[in-house]
């Protein structure tokens, strides 16, 4: 899941997917699913957040811990790995995309 605290950036860079053209999705690795509903119901989350219950992603992609944001092209490549919050995480995925 991404961090909590990332939540309004996320939501205000996911209502300019269209724009930007891409797809945001957010990554529970946990398995907390019950948790993660009360996440996206209290933050009224309109993007979509996958539920890795088998931990199947996490193993996969390496995520070393959360938050860990990745930017993945249309090819299916990752372009970017951000390990750690950032303070304006909208802008950096945003520029990451202006150069893909």
């Amino acid at each position: 899941m991404p961090c909590v605290a990332e939540f309004p950036q996320l939501e205000a860079l996911a209502g300019r997917e269209k724009e930007l053209g891409f797809r945001l999705y957010g990554l529970e690795v946990r398995g907390y699913l019950e948790l993660m509903r009360g996440v996206v119901r209290d933050k009224r989350t309109t993007f979509t957040i996958l539920l890795d219950d088998r931990r199947l992603a996490r193993e996969t992609l390496q995520i070393p811990g959360t938050p860990t944001t990745f930017v993945v092209d249309a090819e299916g490549r990752i372009r970017s790995r951000l390990v750690g919050a950032a303070p304006e995480i909208d802008k950096v995925i945003e520029e990451v995309l202006s150069r893909i």
